[in-house]
């Protein structure tokens, strides 16, 4: 059997549901021992020992075994209790109740004289559906396999090896089996039976909590997508918000895509179509993000911030930012030319972008949570995207965007512009633009 791969977040519930269940089960162990004591008293009182030496040594057998089990659970919830679980516990304990149930019915046998096809007579195979119910509060497939193998084999053993098959009716079966068929034993099955029916009410309790919980965690996550990219949210489940909270350093491309002359566009329009318009927009952004391996930071009004390299970053992030600059034009585009059939303006951006040294880090609480990209590129590539305005391109690159691109992209779609200086950052830098202007 294959064991399914979980995320270090599931395993970890995995492994508190265990131990808990581990505490739970310790408690239905005492539980199970106190009603099958008190069974036990009312059939003792019910039963006349005189002259029967069998019945007696049945209920001594029966009253130590009881004993020995309540020792068990209360030992083992202390432990647990105490922080003493481990991942082998519950092998232990699954191993424990198998023990004492096969012990019970072998000692039986062997002090009623009957052979093993008369095992399930004994009371005490009857905590069998006890037993297996308590596998469905651990939530562990390999765990519930073993305590079935387990108790199959040492049933199996107690009726064909460690008693033997008898095939023939004995003699001493008839009187033997009328005490274990008379009502005291008979009230003490229906106990075991309604003890498996509490256990297996208990573990839809814990299920449904633990589902609960899942819920809970499911949507915490959809929470965080309000608020982070979809990229940034997986993230956190996988590393966990501290580690995102400490940042680092890493290089990205940084693309800044910003609407021309949108303050004259929106006056045209109605509040009623100024929401479409820009959900459109940002739609077609996010499109294009999409199929280039990059993540929008945020949307700003009618901008947009999208990073190449924010996850994984590698030696293609310039490269797949110089491509989405080229499917965002291909949008507008597609875009204008659905707009000018219906009469409208066209719509034009200006796209600037950067490749260079960034600090990534999450800053916030779980109710307010914002992903920051940081540093000198950052403020570059927002000045570049300014720039197109004055040098009249659709998008406007550093040399060292292009650089890093190297032979992934094609360099005949670019222009070198006159070195610029960049507002709040001394020196030149050398620019590319595209060979397409920045009108619609």
């Amino acid at each position: 059997m294959t064991e399914t791969s979980f995320s270090p977040q599931a395993e970890a519930l995995f492994v508190q549901a265990e131990r808990r269940a581990e505490r739970t089960i310790s408690l239905l162990r005492i539980l199970i021992a106190v009603l099958l004591g008190a069974a036990f008293l009312f059939s003792v009182e019910a039963t006349d020992f005189e002259g029967s030496g069998l019945l007696l040594r049945q209920w001594v057998f029966a009253a130590g075994t009881i004993a020995a089990y309540f020792l068990l659970g209360v030992s083992s919830y202390i432990a647990n209790l105490r922080g003493y679980y481990r991942a082998w516990v519950p092998w232990v304990s699954v191993t424990g109740d198998a023990a004492f149930l096969l012990a019970g019915t072998y000692f039986g046998l062997v002090n009623t004289g009957l052979g093993g096809n008369f095992l399930t007579s004994m009371p005490s195979i009857w905590l069998i559906p006890v037993v297996l119910a308590f596998g469905a509060l651990r939530f562990n497939p390999s765990l519930q396999s073993y305590q079935i193998i387990l108790l199959a084999a040492g049933v199996i053993w107690i009726g064909l090896i460690g008693i033997g098959w008898d095939a023939s009716l004995q003699p001493q079966a008839g009187p033997v089996l009328n005490y274990f068929f008379a009502s005291p034993p008979n009230l003490m099955r229906l106990s075991m039976v309604l003890l498996a029916g509490i256990v297996l009410i208990i573990a839809a309790v814990r299920t449904r909590a633990l589902l609960a919980r899942a819920i809970t965690e499911t949507q915490r996550s959809l929470d965080l997508t309000r608020f982070l990219p979809q990229e940034i949210a997986d993230r956190i489940k996988g590393d966990g918000l501290d580690e995102l909270r400490r940042g680092g350093r890493q290089n990205a491309a940084v693309m800044f895509v910003d609407i021309r002359k949108f303050t004259q566009l929106s006056e045209t329009m109605s509040p009623e179509a100024l929401g479409p318009f820009i959900t459109e927009f940002r739609r077609r952004m996010a499109r294009s993000a999409a199929a280039s391996n990059g993540t929008i930071d945020k949307f700003i009004g009618d901008a947009a911030m999208v990073v190449f390299g924010l996850i994984d970053s590698n030696d293609n992030d310039a490269a797949n930012a110089l491509h989405c600059a080229a499917l965002i034009l291909k949008e507008l585009e597609d875009w204008n030319a659905v707009r000018s059939s219906r009469g409208e303006t066209g719509v034009a951006v200006g796209i600037g972008i950067h490749y260079g040294e960034v600090f990534c880090g999450v800053m916030g609480d779980d109710t307010r949570l914002e992903y920051t990209v940081l540093g000198d590129t950052v403020n570059v590539a927002a000045r570049l995207q300014e720039l197109t305005k004055e040098v009249d391109r659709a998008v406007v690159i550093s040399d060292a965007t292009l650089t890093v691109a190297g032979d992934m992209t094609d360099k005949s779609g670019w222009q070198k512009l006159p070195n610029s200086t960049v507002r709040g950052r001394s020196g030149e830098i050398t620019l590319h633009g595209s060979k397409i202007t920045s009108q619609p």
